[in-house]
Formats: structure tokens, C-alpha cells, sequence
């Protein structure tokens, strides 16, 4: 059994008008038992395509994030139950920052808003949400702006699209159910076109895989499902509107034609989605746990 760090904090990276990703981390971090930290990544223009901006521009930026760090407080304070929270605000490039402040702190989670940028962000490295999902060293989870996360009411549900890259989310997907006494979806990608004895074999397969799991969690009621590649993406976010969570796998490697399920979902998935690295649980980084709420 690997040793697993239940200290780290929970990291909330936030931009202005973020309710739903504040109080998500909130409760996390309430759920979990540990501190909260927010972050804001502050600049300019300027400072996104790397010049030195002026003094005025950095003022005036500086200004603003602590209104976006006030906006935060806000939130947390009208909370019934509130974690030990600690107000960032940081100048530079949002991945940068960001990045840095994961490397520093070693958070269990790391939670961020869904994508919302320019052209001109994107051409100098945006879309901050899906590049931290993908490369941060910690599961990070992409809150939409959902009004009230209380309507979401439907469960985890995981994706897992292979053997080889399972065990992580299926660990964080059957822990975090657990914590929240929520029923479990797993969906299981299969490629497109496989045949009646192909698919039955994946099913077997699967059932396989999940004794362990069920046997390790028993009191998750688990369901699954197969889908094909092809339509995986279209199910899972029907499946948001309905859930309360979605877990999906990080790809081992880059994906530089985007077919990756974890790569296409961070922009449409409809609930708060999770992205963990295949080896969450074998390894120190990342491998907390979360205590069940009562």
C-alpha cells in the first residue's frame, strides 16, 4: 500500500466571477479536512506576451485582484462550515503562477473555472484550465459556472478508457463516491467497431477489474456502461447535466490532435470534472484521501 499525504491543501486558482469554483474548493477542502488557498494570477496584456508592463498597468491590475480576492473571501464566509483559507494574489502568466504555486504547496487538488479567453490569450498559451488539467502534478478539477453546485445530484461518474490508465481514476472516482455516500457510474470507452464477442470480452474485463474495487469499498453502489469512442464524449456530457462529479483519466502522453476524453471534456462537460493521473494512489504526489462527510 503507498503512502498517501492527507496534508496538503486544497489550491483554487480564481478569476473574477467564480462563485461556483470558491465554493466548490471550499467544500472540498471542508470534506477533505484541510486548508484552502486562493489564488490569483494577476498582469496585462503585456505581461501575457512576456514585455514589462508599466508601473500604472501593474497598479491597476494589482487593484483588481484584490477585488477578485475580496469577491473570493465573500463567498467563503457566507459558507455554514469554512476551512482555514489563505488569499493570494500573485503577478505573471496564469500557467506560470499557477504551476508554481503546485510545485510550492503540494496541494491534493487543484480547482480552476472553465476556459473563458481571448484569441489573443489562447496564441500566447491559454486555455489555462485544459493545460493545468493535463500537465499539473495533482488531480485538478474544471468547475463550469454552475449557479447552484447543490442541483447536482447525480452521482460520480468515471470514464476509463484502458487497463493500463484505470487504476488512478477508479481510485479517486470509488474514494470520492465513498466520501459523499453518492452512487458510482463507470463508463467504459471501448474503440468503435468491435464486434458481439469483442464487446462481451470488454465487459467480462471490466467486471474483472472492478471486483477489487468493489470489494475494497463496499458500501458504493457501482453501475456501468460501455460506450464507444466515437460518441464517448457526447454521453459523457449528457451524463454532466446529471452528475455531480465526473472523473475522467489524464493521457500519458501529449495529444496534439485533441481525441484524448479528458482533453475534449474540459470544455463541455456541464458539472465539475476531475482529471487524475493514471498513477494516483501509487505515488506520494497527489495520493490524499478524503474523509467521508457525515
Amino acid at each position: 500500500m503507498s503512502t498517501r499525504d492527507t496534508t496538503g491543501p486544497v489550491l483554487v486558482a480564481v478569476e473574477a466571477d467564480q462563485p461556483a469554483v470558491v465554493t466548490f474548493a471550499a467544500q472540498e477542502a471542508i470534506r477533505r479536512g484541510v486548508p484552502l488557498i486562493v489564488l490569483h494570477a494577476y498582469g496585462t496584456a503585456d505581461v501575457v506576451a512576456g514585455v514589462v508592463p508599466s508601473q500604472a498597468l501593474i497598479a491597476a491590475a494589482a487593484e483588481d485582484a484584490k477585488n477578485v480576492l475580496s469577491d473570493a473571501e465573500s463567498v467563503v464566509t457566507r459558507l455554514s462550515e469554512r476551512p482555514s483559507t489563505h488569499y493570494v494574489a500573485e503577478l505573471g502568466s496564469a500557467v506560470e503562477v499557477i504551476d508554481a504555486f503546485v510545485n510550492d504547496v503540494q496541494p491534493q487538488l487543484l480547482v480552476l473555472g472553465t476556459d473563458d479567453v481571448s484569441w489573443f490569450e489562447r496564441a500566447f498559451g491559454g486555455a489555462v484550465a485544459r493545460h493545468l488539467a493535463l500537465h499539473a502534478a495533482c488531480p485538478v478539477v474544471v468547475v463550469p459556472p454552475v449557479h447552484d453546485l447543490s442541483t447536482l445530484y447525480g452521482g460520480v461518474c468515471v470514464a476509463i478508457e484502458s487497463d493500463h490508465t484505470a487504476a488512478g481514476p477508479l481510485r479517486f472516482a470509488f474514494e470520492t463516491a465513498a466520501a459523499r455516500h453518492a452512487t458510482l457510474l463507470v463508463l467504459h470507452v471501448v474503440p468503435e467497431g468491435l464486434d458481439t464477442a469483442e464487446t462481451e470480452s470488454g465487459r467480462r474485463g471490466l467486471a474483472e477489474v472492478l471486483a477489487g474495487w468493489r470489494s475494497e469499498f463496499p458500501d458504493v453502489v457501482v453501475a456501468t456502461r460501455v460506450a464507444a469512442d466515437d460518441y464517448v464524449v457526447a454521453s459523457l456530457a449528457d451524463l454532466s447535466e446529471r452528475s455531480e462529479l465526473m472523473v475522467v483519466g489524464r493521457p500519458r502522453h501529449a495529444d496534439l490532435f485533441g481525441r484524448g476524453v479528458a482533453y475534449r471534456l474540459t470544455t463541455v462537460a456541464q458539472c465539475p470534472l476531475v482529471v487524475v493521473d493514471p498513477a494516483y494512489g501509487t505515488t506520494h504526489a497527489g495520493a490524499a484521501g478524503v474523509r467521508s462527510a457525515h
